[in-house]
């Protein structure tokens, strides 16, 4: 009995990682609407949204911001890009020559298996 509460608890754990990623993807695709503006375009709850943007959140993923539209308080939903999770310096390092070599190499081999 108490492992299928655990399959069951991993399974919705793993949903809600699918959740998550669709509505980041979302987000980078319509920057600065708040929750209730993502939750009525992409057609979810806004409890669903809400609690998504919160992982995102805690992941490090996207920014809620307060504003104040039409006089009321909402929360502005943005996504972190890719170079703000780098330091200057890693960022100058990408730019060298051969630095993504061991990547593409990696990639090219995936691709033919």
């Amino acid at each position: 009995m108490f492992s299928k509460t655990i399959q069951a608890v991993r399974k919705r754990e793993a949903l809600a990682e699918d959740v998550d990623w669709d509505l980041y993807k979302w987000i980078e695709g319509h920057p600065g609407l708040s929750i209730y503006e993502l939750a009525k375009s992409i057609g979810w709850s806004h409890g669903k949204v809400y609690s998504s943007v919160k992982r995102l959140e805690e992941d490090g993923l996207v920014k809620v911001d307060k504003a104040i539209r039409n006089g009321r308080s909402v929360s502005i939903v943005t996504y972190r890009k890719w170079q703000e999770f780098f330091t200057k310096e890693e960022l100058e390092g990408m730019q060298q020559p051969g630095y993504f070599d061991e990547i593409e190499t990696i990639l090219k081999k995936a691709q033919q298996d």
